[in-house]
């Protein structure tokens, strides 16, 4: 889908890695789910690496987000602006598009666009759908299960 390096994604991408750091614990085992849902409202999502289990989940629309000067309220801006350049890219913009970040790498799904979506952990664990990485996923980290063997890893 992205045949080459999309400089301003890749931009993008690298500050929903800087917002979410703090959001995810280090030794925690936790990586998130970025939404975009069609009523224009950001789903921020915690599954813990383990087991996949839900941990949290905020839903807000922009004029609900957090402050600008809290964790959470600049990673829902450093998203929705990652997630409005993506959808920007596809020839048909999917109507729920989202992301995956571990802290490390961002990485979304061109066959299956909706992470919250049910069955798309699963999904993506057993590969039967891959993921698109903007920025490298940590193999060995909390999304070592999603993460494609390197010899088929797609980067942009």
């Amino acid at each position: 889908m992205l045949p080459r390096s999309n400089y301003k994604l890749t931009e993008l991408a690298e500050e929903v890695v800087r917002c979410a750091q703090p959001l995810l614990p280090a030794g925690g085992r936790l990586f998130m789910g970025l939404q975009q849902e069609t009523n224009g409202s950001l789903r921020m999502i915690w599954w813990r690496g383990d087991d996949f289990r839900l941990i949290a989940e905020i839903d807000a629309t922009p004029e609900g987000f957090c402050p600008e000067d809290s964790d959470e309220g600049a990673l829902q801006d450093a998203a929705s602006a990652c997630l409005t350049y993506l959808a920007g890219r596809w020839p048909s913009p999917p109507r729920r598009l989202g992301l995956i970040t571990d802290g490390t790498g961002v990485a979304f799904s061109p066959e299956r666009p909706a992470v919250a979506e049910s069955g798309w952990l699963i999904e993506h664990a057993g590969g039967t759908a891959t993921l698109m990485a903007i920025l490298p996923l940590d193999g060995e980290g909390p999304c070592a299960l999603l993460c494609s063997p390197p010899e088929t890893a797609s980067l942009h």
